[in-house]
């Protein structure tokens, strides 16, 4: 079954003369009707948003989705500079996905003739004719490999010094394609057709498979492709006495294309016809023609023929509807259980034009009454699709209110009912078209233009998210921006107080008792799960990591992993983020004999060791001060048993440089910690405890060193054995 069929068009055909309906005789086959997937509930629509700039000269070519549930959407820019020439653009929106990928442009001049066909490997094809400067036509085609976002090298098919016209594409799901279109050839037409056997196969080259008779032109052939290989080929003549209809097969496995016959009775006036084939290889046809010789009415018919029959023309002619204009179908949409649904327009006294549809029930053999699905005058286009669930989606533009501007309206047909009809426009316009269509669960994508402007909405969508920030080093609680200072209560408890948009660590929150062995250690995302990890090093020297999920206090109950063992002969862990240059946070760690030990994360969520990077380090007290000044790389501070402070360069590799003091007078603080930015100014800070348990902020002055005049946190911060 081919699961797209549209209809896009500006313009209704005038009303054609007539006489009877003709039938065939070939007796009909009795198929079983294979069961209908479960349809997905029709909409909610999501909030359009835009797909192209504003006040662009634009129009939608085609809408698609792949068998993986990926929009593709195609349409025609005119540059402002040149309005004698049309670009093709394409854009992928991916399954589910509210946010369109990058537009891709496929053709730099070409006919508004492009289409586009997906199979079931995933894969899109698009097709259409490009008009080089040297003059003439080229017919061009391009893949979308399944899940890919751009488009292959195009190919060209065919190319001629004249005009190519009257494209039509149509691709069986398991990728068998064929392409038809016609040319002038003095007094005649002529019609071509191009096939490719399955997705990713090559193109055959161009046969003329109709050559008109003097005096008559063809128009605008259609085609259809069976999963079997055999092709139905339909086209309208104009001759001096009228219009007719005509048709040609090819049977499975044949190279010979039948003699063309008429569809239905040649004597009538016929509109163009419209095909389509299901997945049990049964071709439907639908044509126009009048009821009596006046012209006044014309009988929408249906008619049908197996794709291998002996019977060379269409059976089962059935009237759809009657009118007494013309009317405008879409192809047939053949749902996974055989029932055919037709979408038209025509006019309608008292509401003027407007969209209606029918559906031929496969198990009654009967066409239910057509239903107005417009609620207002219809004056431009529709488009009709149909998905592998059975769920039919139908666009159109409408007025609105009473001076002609315009909106773009939905209405889905879901579980054989048709669903009340959705206004999807953010505002109505002097211009409105577009076209739908659904995805393998039935939910449906529709772009639609407002003025000068595209639009597109889904259903099934999942809103577009916010991009998580940046993770801040050393926020663990809240996933709010600002970084955190633990403390351990003498009983082991972990208390987290939280950094604050007023540069301070007022909040508290618990992060459960711990062993009062276990040094705990504030640490970067080691994992890779978006989260800051906590180290923890056991009174048996394991080195166990901590993550708890990003903004999530750590506990003794959050998962963990061991990564290490042996480390009960360091005593004091530090970290100032990336000392080596890779993306990844490292630590810093120093023996009890004084040695100071570099270990970067090893990428799959432990620690290696890069090198020793410092000895005589036993009485001076390393502190994880992070980047101090500006260059990207973790620095380390050290404060000596004299109650001065040193600086250390990291040199982003492997290693610090010689120490240079930045102050003295910090012997009357027993603890220091780089807390990191906590004064938000893209510098990272300090804070300190004195003896008597005040808490002081020191900010970082961004060339290696702090600003004059700490500012004081609180007091009675003695009651914690310590903070890290």
């Amino acid at each position: 079954m081919h699961k797209k069929h549209r209809f896009i068009t500006a313009a209704l055909v005038p009303a054609l003369a007539l006489g009877g309906v003709g039938t065939g005789t070939a007796a009909v086959a009795v198929l079983a009707a294979a069961p209908a997937a479960a349809a997905a509930e029709a909409g909610p629509w999501s909030t359009p948003t835009a797909l192209t700039l504003d006040h662009q000269l634009v129009n939608v070519a085609d809408v698609r989705s792949t068998v993986h549930g990926d929009a593709v959407a195609l349409w025609y820019w005119t540059p402002d500079e040149d309005h004698t020439q049309t670009e093709v653009w394409a854009a992928v929106r991916p399954a589910r996905s509210a946010v369109w990928g990058t537009p891709q442009r496929l053709s730099a001049n070409a006919e508004r003739t492009a289409q586009l066909g997906p199979s079931e490997d995933g894969s899109v094809t698009a097709s259409w004719i490009e008009k080089p400067a040297s003059g003439g036509s080229v017919l061009r085609v391009s893949v979308l490999a399944p899940g890919a976002t751009q488009w292959g090298t195009p190919v060209s098919l065919a190319s001629a010094s004249t005009a190519l016209l009257d494209l039509k594409l149509f691709v069986s799901p398991n990728g068998r394609a064929a392409l038809t279109w016609r040319k002038s050839a003095g007094q005649q037409s002529e019609i071509y057709v191009a096939e490719r056997t399955a997705a990713g196969a090559d193109w055959s080259a161009p046969v003329r498979v109709v050559l008109t008779e003097a005096g008559t032109s063809a128009a605008a052939p259609q085609i259809a492709v069976a999963r079997t290989g055999a092709v139905s080929l339909a086209w309208t003549e104009n001759r001096a006495d009228g219009r007719t209809a005509k048709s040609i097969v090819r049977k499975t496995g044949s190279a010979a294309w039948s003699a063309p016959a008429p569809i239905g009775d040649p004597a009538q006036w016929s509109g163009s016809p419209r095909l389509a084939v299901g997945d049990d290889g049964m071709f439907v046809v639908v044509w126009q023609q009048s009821p009596t010789e006046s012209g006044e009415g014309t009988v929408l018919v249906s008619a049908r023929r197996k794709s291998d029959g002996e019977q060379p023309g269409w059976f089962l002619a059935e009237a759809v509807a009657t009118h007494d204009q013309g009317f405008q179908t879409s192809d047939p949409l053949i749902g996974p259980n055989g029932d055919v649904t037709l979408v038209w327009l025509d006019f309608e006294d008292g509401s003027g034009y407007g969209v209606r549809a029918s559906t031929r029930a496969y198990t009654t053999d009967t066409w239910s009454e057509p239903k107005t699905l417009s609620t207002a005058y219809v004056p431009e286009q529709f488009d009709a699709d149909i998905g592998y669930d059975g769920t039919v989606q139908v666009g159109w533009a409408q007025n609105a209110g009473d001076d002609d501007r315009r909106v773009f309206v939905t209405a889905a047909r879901v579980d054989g009912g048709w669903r009340s009809p959705t206004t999807l426009a953010t505002a109505p316009s002097a211009y409105a078209e577009g076209g739908v269509a659904v995805g393998p669960d039935g939910n449906a994508t529709a772009v639609w233009a407002e003025g000068y402007q595209l639009w597109t909405a889904g259903t099934g969508l999942t809103a577009p998210q916010e991009p998580e920030p940046e993770l801040v080093r050393r926020d663990h609680v809240g996933n709010d921006g600002h970084v955190d200072l633990f403390s351990r209560t003498p009983a082991g408890e972990l208390v987290v107080h939280q950094g604050n948009a007023e540069h301070t660590v007022a909040a508290k929150t618990s992060g459960g008792a711990w062993p009062t062995t276990s040094v705990l250690v504030p640490f970067g995302d080691l994992n890779a799960d978006g989260g800051n990890d906590v180290l923890v090093r056991d009174a048996a020297g394991g080195l166990y990591r901590y993550s708890p999920g990003r903004g999530t206090v750590v506990t003794p109950q959050s998962a963990s992993l061991k990564i290490g063992h042996g480390w009960g002969g360091f005593d004091t862990f530090v970290s100032s983020g990336d000392m080596t240059g890779d993306g990844l946070p490292d630590l810093v760690a120093r023996t009890t004999t004084g040695d100071l030990y570099l270990y970067a994360a090893n990428g799959t969520g432990g620690v290696k060791l890069v090198r020793k990077i410092g000895t005589g380090w036993k009485a001076v007290t390393p502190v994880g001060a992070g980047d101090l000044n500006a260059d990207g790389h973790g620095d380390v501070l050290g404060k000596d048993a004299s109650g001065n402070l040193w600086r250390y360069y990291g040199n982003g590799k492997d290693a610090i440089g010689s120490g240079v003091k930045i102050g003295s007078g910090w012997g009357g603080h027993n603890t220091t910690v780089g807390i990191g930015d906590l004064g938000e100014d893209g510098v990272d800070d300090l804070v300190s405890r004195t003896t008597t348990g005040d808490l002081y902020r020191y900010e970082g002055n961004g060339k290696g060193g702090y600003k004059p005049g700490p500012v004081k946190l609180g007091t009675g911060w003695g009651a914690y054995s310590s903070l890290s």
